[in-house]
């Protein structure tokens, strides 16, 4: 099963018994405010009453799904503000355990706009369920915030009351359909089939897009702070756009990613369908392992990979030395193919790179790494491969190096680096070189990115004696 669905039917099961715990208290309440009433002569109807408590029995679920289950020990996390920064990640990432975070947000409070009405009547009209559907938000983020348990966001305040509105709109529609009040069923038609055409425009305009999103492209509504940032150029820029090429591999499937983990494990003398392998699918990733023997992580759209073999101890300072002809010759005994024009780099602490920029041989380029740690003895214990081999798929437009600069100058680059850079970064950065290099977007395709090579005076104290990079992508 999908290990995110998995996990949200755990949550869901977790959810179970407080919810039924909830209904029971407030069973044995409202069973004592319906005597009171009816020994009044204003007994509760039935279907108010079956409302309340299925209401009662909601709010437990919801109260333990958004604050008993979150984690609590770091205390307050800051307040996201960034509005429609959920969707821009959702769009970049377009995974579906990306998307389910504002969806599943909305979905939540469906049920609240149903069954809220129903319980106390004078919550029928439009502004009084959105006045409710955002207290209830509120409170739930203040809460969040207070406790430390999850974190304030403004959009989850807006997928909150949007789902509270769905809901209350399609208790409406309902309502107007049995009352044949057309008028109304047309009003209160037009939220839940804007949202629909909404969300189903976004997935239409990725499909027909040529080119998939890069999960860690800059966000528009969160760029980061370059206001107090001073930019020196150290090297030269382009003022021309050009074209460059974009290359294309099959992202894995479920099935062929099974596949190449069997084959990779059968030449480690593994078998991946024996009862103590585990194998856990994600979103975009499939792990494979024996937990004694073998473990590989596969992703599917960019086919990079993480290979452990657990039978070689490599820790505790007992790595080994190899030769490049050495560590070629244990890579294609893997069956993994490294070609001819790559790199040779001694990282030190027993870790060797073998690096190609684009390196084309009976037509197949090859652009990435491939990591390797060796333990003592020269046995291969660790390949980290995000060495893409590739087609040339065509070639498109790109923008300037130097309308790249000006798009980093304005913090619009990698969103992974965003928040660090505008905490961390100097009054003075100095931009050291800016280079064309591939990423691997949503769709599978390699395209190019500009990555600008920055440095400043503290570079030593955070980063090792090192500067770091972000990226701009480079398609027009």
């Amino acid at each position: 099963m999908h290990s995110f669905i998995d996990t949200i039917l755990t949550y869901c099961s977790k959810a179970v018994g407080p919810a039924l715990l909830a209904a029971l208290f407030g069973g044995v309440l409202l069973f004592q405010y319906c005597e009171r009433r009816r020994e009044q002569g204003r007994p509760v109807p039935k279907k108010q009453a079956a409302a309340l408590l299925l209401l009662m029995c909601y709010l437990g679920g919801l109260a333990t799904v958004t604050l008993l289950l979150r984690m609590g020990d770091s205390g307050p996390a800051p307040v996201q503000t960034h509005f429609l920064l959920a969707f821009w990640e959702a769009w970049n990432a377009f995974t579906l355990q990306v998307w389910l975070n504002p969806l599943l947000n909305i979905a939540m409070f469906i049920p609240f706009g149903i069954i809220l009405p129903l319980a106390f009547p004078r919550f029928q009209r439009w502004y009084q369920m959105l006045a409710a559907g955002t207290g209830a938000s509120l409170l739930v983020e203040a809460l969040q915030f207070v406790t430390g348990r999850g974190q304030a966001d403004v959009d989850d305040l807006f997928c909150n009351t949007l789902g509270a509105m769905l809901g209350y709109c399609l208790y409406r529609v309902v309502l107007s359909l049995s009352r044949r009040e057309w008028k109304a069923l047309a009003l209160y038609s037009i939220l839940p089939v804007l949202s629909a055409a909404v969300l189903a425009g976004i997935f239409l305009a990725y499909r027909l897009q040529p080119y998939g999103n890069l999960a860690d492209g800059p966000v528009p509504v969160a760029p980061a702070d370059t206001s107090r940032t001073s930019w020196v150029l150290d090297c030269a820029l382009s003022d021309q756009p050009g074209p460059a090429g974009v290359y294309w591999a099959e992202p894995f499937t479920k099935e062929s990613c099974d596949e190449f983990a069997l084959d990779f494990a059968r030449r480690q003398g593994v078998d991946i369908t024996g009862e103590r392998f585990d194998i856990e699918y994600y979103d975009n990733t499939a792990y494979y392992s024996d937990h004694s023997t073998f473990c590989i992580i596969v992703n599917y759209n960019d086919r990079s990979y993480e290979y452990s073999d657990y039978r070689v101890d490599g820790r505790y300072e007992s790595w080994g030395t190899i030769t490049e002809t050495e560590l070629r010759a244990a890579l294609n005994g893997l069956d993994i193919p490294v070609p001819a024009a790559a790199q040779f780099f001694d990282e030190g602490k027993g870790k060797y790179t073998l690096r190609a920029a684009n390196a084309e041989e009976d037509g197949v380029f090859y652009d990435g790494a491939l990591e390797c740690r060796i333990a003592k003895g020269g046995a291969l214990y660790e390949v980290n491969s995000t060495m893409a081999a590739v087609t040339l798929h065509g070639d498109a437009p790109v923008i300037s190096e130097r309308e790249a600069y000006d798009r980093l100058r304005a913090g619009r680059f990698d969103s992974r680096n965003t928040y660090s850079f505008s905490r961390l970064a100097s009054a003075e950065v100095h931009v050291v070189a800016c280079d064309l290099e591939y990423l691997t977007d949503s769709k599978g395709y390699r395209q190019p990115v500009y990555y600008f090579t920055l440095s400043d005076d503290q570079d030593e104290e955070l980063r090792g004696g090192r500067p770091w990079q972000v990226f701009v992508p480079a398609l027009a």
